[in-house]
C-alpha cells in the first residue's frame, strides 16, 4: 500500500464503516424496531435497486455463469474445510458452519464494491449478492437441519426482482418514467439502509468464547479470500468482475446468519458472537484486500 494510495483507500473503506458506527451509536441513545427497517430492505428496496441496476446493465451470459460459478464453488469448498474444522473441535456444525460459510455480501459487500470499482462492479456485486442468498436459502438451511423449509426461497421479492430485471434487460423494455423514476429512488435507500441496520444490530450483538469466535470469522475472510481468488482464475473471470468476486468473498459473515439461527432453534449467541469477531477482524484486512485489488 503506498502512501498516495491511503486517502484513495479511505475514500473507499471509511464511508461504509461511518455509517455503521453511525447505526451503532444510534442504538446507544435510542431503541427502535429494526426488524421494520430489515423488512423494507428486503422486501421493497433491495427489489427495487436490482430491478433499476439490472434492467439498464449490459450482461454477458458467460460473464454471469462464471461468476455464479464461482461464487457457488468457493462457498461449497468452505463448507468441506469449515465442516471438517468443527469436527475436528467437536462442533456443532449447525452452528459454527453458516457464519464460516455465508458472507455479507449485501449490507458490506455492495457499497465497497461501488465505492471501489464504481457502478459497473456495483452491478456486478448485485449479482453476487443474489448468487449468494440463492445458497444461503437452500444450502444454508439444509445445513441447519431444516431441509422442509426449501420453499422459502420462493419468498424472496429478489428472486423475483432478477428475473424481472434480466428481462426487461434481454428484451430492450425501457421503463416508462413514471416507473423507472420511484423505483430508483426507493432503490437508492439500500445501501445506507443495510450499513445503518447492520451497525445497529451489531450493538445487540456479544462476544462469547473469544478464541473459537475469532477463529471461525477469521476463517470466513482468509477462506474466501483465497479460494475466492483460486476460482475466478480457474473460471476465467478477468478484470473487474473478478475483482468483485473476490472481494465479496472476502466479506465477514453475514448478519443473516444470526437471523436463521434464532429462527431455526440454534444457538444465535454464539452465531452473533461469531458475527461480531469477523466483522472487527474484517476492519483490519479489508483495507489491504481493496487495496491490492485496486492497484492490480
Amino acid at each position: 500500500m503506498t502512501l498516495s494510495s491511503i486517502p484513495e483507500l479511505a475514500n473507499i473503506v471509511l464511508p461504509a464503516f461511518l455509517v455503521i458506527a453511525a447505526g451503532f451509536l444510534f442504538s446507544r441513545t435510542k431503541k427502535i424496531d429494526i426488524s421494520s427497517i430489515n423488512d423494507l430492505v428486503v422486501y421493497v428496496t433491495t427489489p427495487c435497486l436490482i430491478i433499476s441496476s439490472l434492467s439498464d446493465f449490459t450482461m454477458d451470459p458467460s460473464v454471469t455463469a462464471k461468476l455464479f460459478v464461482s461464487i457457488s464453488a468457493v462457498i461449497f469448498v468452505t463448507i468441506i474445510i469449515g465442516g471438517a474444522l468443527t469436527k475436528a473441535l467437536r462442533l456443532d456444525s449447525r452452528v459454527y458452519l453458516p457464519p464460516v460459510v455465508f458472507a455479507n455480501t449485501g449490507n458490506l459487500g455492495l457499497p465497497l464494491c461501488l465505492f471501489a470499482f464504481g457502478q459497473y462492479g456495483f452491478n456486478i456485486a448485485i449479482l453476487c449478492v443474489v448468487s449468494t442468498m440463492l445458497l444461503h436459502y437452500t444450502v444454508g438451511i439444509l445445513i441447519l437441519g431444516s431441509g422442509k423449509d426449501l420453499h422459502e426461497i420462493f419468498r424472496l421479492p429478489l428472486i423475483y426482482a432478477t428475473v424481472a430485471g434480466i428481462i426487461i434487460n434481454s428484451v430492450g423494455f425501457e421503463i416508462p418514467v413514471v416507473i423507472e423514476r420511484p423505483v430508483t429512488l426507493l432503490g437508492e435507500i439500500t445501501i445506507p439502509a443495510m450499513l445503518f441496520s447492520l451497525g445497529y444490530k451489531l450493538s445487540e450483538m456479544r462476544l462469547s468464547r473469544l478464541w473459537i469466535s475469532f477463529l471461525f470469522g477469521s476463517a470466513r475472510i482468509f477462506l474466501g479470500v483465497i479460494f475466492g481468488a483460486l476460482f475466478v482464475n480457474l473460471f476465467g473471470l478477468k478484470g473487474i468482475e473478478a475483482k468483485v468476486v473476490i472481494l465479496e468473498c472476502a466479506m465477514p459473515p453475514a448478519v443473516f446468519n444470526f437471523v436463521l439461527a434464532e429462527k431455526y432453534g440454534r444457538d444465535s449467541e454464539t452465531v452473533a458472537s461469531i458475527i461480531v469477531a469477523g466483522t472487527a477482524v474484517s476492519l483490519l484486512v479489508l483495507p489491504f484486500v481493496i487495496s491490492y485489488l485496486v492497484n492490480q
